[in-house]
C-alpha cells in the first residue's frame, strides 16, 4: 500500500524537484553620460541583439532592453567601452514560490482533467454536455496557468537592462566675423575689436 501511495504522487515529487533551483527575475540600471545620444544608443542595440538581446523601448533619453542572463557580464564591458558609466543599480526578485506554485495547480487539474475523460467513457448521454464543459473551462485554465509559467520562465532567462543618458552639450560655435544685426556689420565693429585684443 505504501508503495502504491509513493507511486501516486511521484508526478508531483518530481515536478517540484524540477522547479526547487531558484529562479529570479533580474533588473539592471545604468546611466552613461555622452555628447552623441542616437549613436550610443544604436551601438547599445548592435551590442544587444549580437548576444541574444533585443530592446523593448526607446525614446531620446533611454532604452530599455531585455538581455540572455549568461551575456550580462559581457554586454557590461561593452557598454563601458561605448559610453561613460557614471551610476548602475541592479535588483533581483525570488519567483521560486510563484513557479512552484503555478506548477501545482497545472498539475492538479491535469490529474482532474483526467478524471473527467474517465467519467465521458461511462457518463450518460444527458451528462455528456456538463461533462464537456468541465473539460474546456479546466483545459482554459491549464492554459492561462502555463502562460504564466512560461512568462515568469522567459523574463527569468532574459534580464532587463535600463540605460538613461546624462548628455554633455556640445559647445556652440560662434562667428566671430558676421553678427546677426546687419547694422554692427556696416559699422566694422570687428575690426575694431580686433585692435582690443
Amino acid at each position: 500500500m505504501k508503495i502504491l501511495k509513493i507511486f501516486k504522487f511521484w508526478p508531483i515529487l518530481i515536478l517540484t524537484m524540477a522547479v526547487s533551483a531558484q529562479v529570479t527575475e533580474q533588473d539592471f540600471s545604468f546611466s552613461v553620460r555622452t555628447a552623441n545620444v542616437d549613436s550610443v544608443f544604436q551601438k547599445v542595440i548592435q551590442a544587444a541583439e549580437s548576444k541574444g538581446g533585443y530592446f523593448t523601448n526607446y525614446n531620446n533619453y533611454s532604452i530599455s532592453l531585455r538581455m540572455p542572463v549568461g551575456e550580462l557580464q559581457a554586454f557590461n564591458k561593452t557598454l563601458e567601452d561605448i559610453a561613460e558609466i557614471v551610476n548602475r543599480s541592479f535588483s533581483s526578485t525570488d519567483k521560486t514560490a510563484d513557479l512552484e506554485r503555478l506548477a501545482l495547480q497545472i498539475q492538479s487539474r491535469q490529474k482532474l482533467m483526467d478524471s473527467y475523460f474517465e467519467l465521458v467513457k461511462h457518463a450518460p448521454f444527458a451528462e455528456l454536455q456538463a461533462v464537456q464543459r468541465e473539460l474546456v473551462s479546466l483545459n482554459s485554465q491549464i492554459e492561462n496557468l502555463q502562460g504564466q509559467k512560461h512568462g515568469i520562465e522567459r523574463r527569468a532567462a532574459l534580464a532587463s537592462i535600463t540605460i538613461s543618458t546624462i548628455s554633455i552639450a556640445a559647445p556652440i560655435a560662434r562667428n566671430s566675423t558676421h553678427s546677426p544685426f546687419t547694422w554692427i556689420n556696416r559699422t566694422d565693429l570687428n575690426s575694431l575689436r580686433e585692435d582690443f585684443k
